[in-house]
C-alpha cells in the first residue's frame, strides 16, 4: 500500500487560520505588554503591527502545545528594545538594558490580569449616558483635542475637563465594584 502525502499541517504546527486566530486572541495582551515599555500609544501601535508581521512570518517556528504568549512576548520585547535603542533623544535611552528587561518581565507577569479589567471597563462604559460615552470616544479613542470638542459642543475646556474627571471617577468606581463582584460573587449593581 502506497503512502499518500499528508495534506494538513504537520502535527506539531497550527494551520494558517488557526495561527492567525491565536495571534488575534492575544492582541490586547501583546499591546498592553508593549505599552508597558513604550509610552506613546501611536508608537506602541506601530510596534504591535511589526510584532504581528514577525509572528506571521515566523509561524512555522511556533510549536503547537508550547506557550504562545511567552513566544509572542519575547518577540515583542525584542522589538521594544530595538525601538528604544533607535530613540536617541528620549529619557528612556539613559536607562540600561537591565532596567528595561526588568520592566518587561513585570509586564509579562501582569499581562493576564488585564483582560478582566478591560471587560469590566467595557461593561461600565456601556452603562454611561450617551453624552458621556460620546465624550470619552471623542477624547480617548479618536484623540480629538479638548479645544475642538469644546467648540463643537459650545462649552468651555474647563467644563469638559471637569466632566471627564467625573466620568473617569465614575468608571473607576464601577470597575472596582464589578471586579469586587467577580472576586466575591456579590451581585451589586453598577450603573
Amino acid at each position: 500500500m502506497a503512502d499518500t502525502p499528508n495534506s494538513g499541517p504537520p502535527p506539531d504546527t497550527l494551520s494558517s487560520g488557526g495561527f492567525e486566530e491565536l495571534v488575534a486572541d492575544h492582541q490586547k495582551r501583546i499591546y498592553f505588554f508593549i505599552r508597558s515599555m513604550v509610552f506613546q500609544p501611536e508608537d506602541a501601535g506601530d510596534i504591535l503591527q511589526d510584532v504581528n508581521l514577525i509572528l506571521i512570518r515566523k509561524r512555522e517556528k511556533f510549536k503547537m502545545g508550547t506557550d504562545f504568549k511567552s513566544w509572542a512576548f519575547a518577540i515583542a520585547r525584542f522589538e521594544c528594545l530595538a525601538y528604544l535603542s533607535r530613540r536617541k533623544k528620549t529619557v528612556l535611552q539613559s536607562l540600561d538594558t537591565g532596567v528595561l528587561e526588568s520592566l518587561a518581565d513585570r509586564a509579562e507577569e501582569r499581562a493576564d490580569d488585564v483582560e478582566p479589567w478591560l471587560r469590566a471597563l467595557e461593561e461600565c462604559r456601556r452603562g454611561l449616558p450617551d453624552e458621556s460615552a460620546r465624550l470619552l470616544s471623542l477624547r480617548y479613542q479618536h484623540q480629538v483635542m479638548l479645544e475642538t470638542i469644546a467648540a463643537q459642543w459650545q462649552t468651555s475646556v474647563g467644563a469638559l475637563k471637569q466632566k471627564l474627571l467625573r466620568i473617569r471617577i465614575q468608571l473607576k468606581n464601577c470597575i472596582l465594584k464589578r471586579r469586587g463582584k467577580e472576586i466575591t460573587g456579590n451581585d451589586g449593581f453598577c450603573p
